[in-house]
């Protein structure tokens, strides 16, 4: 505070920075002095090539990115030999203890007539 006032004593309140008279009206003039004609330029005709162009190249872009998704998801479906041979469905069911199997039941929502044609491999089109 002390400083503040041994300042404004020393310099006053008068502003140091000064701007030369008529500074801001001609500035706008002689900046457009300076700068060089603009070329006219005719609009011409649109053909409809440049019309499409931006839909078709979206259309290649979606197509690539479903190609893309379709190759890397790819499903390379096992052979039932290589499956019968590594484990059985009666390993997998007999190992799991009997206080497991009514959560697991309840929790994939099948009501029983489901559950038997899933079980038996039944084709469930022809039966609804």
């Amino acid at each position: 505070m002390k400083e503040d006032t041994e300042l404004k004593n020393r310099l006053g309140n008068e502003n140091p920075f000064k701007v030369p008279e008529g500074y801001f009206e001609n500035i706008v003039p002689e900046i457009m002095k300076q700068l060089p004609e603009a070329e006219v330029q005719e609009s011409g005709e649109i053909s409809m090539w440049e019309k499409v162009k931006p839909w078709v190249y979206m259309v290649a872009m979606f197509c690539g990115l479903m190609f893309g998704l379709r190759v890397m998801m790819m499903d390379k479906p096992l052979s039932r030999d290589t499956v019968s041979s590594n484990v059985s469905m009666t390993d997998t069911v007999q190992g799991i203890p009997d206080e497991y199997i009514d959560p697991i039941l309840d929790q994939a929502m099948m009501d029983d007539y489901t559950l038997y044609m899933y079980l038996t491999d039944a084709d469930i089109e022809i039966y609804n």
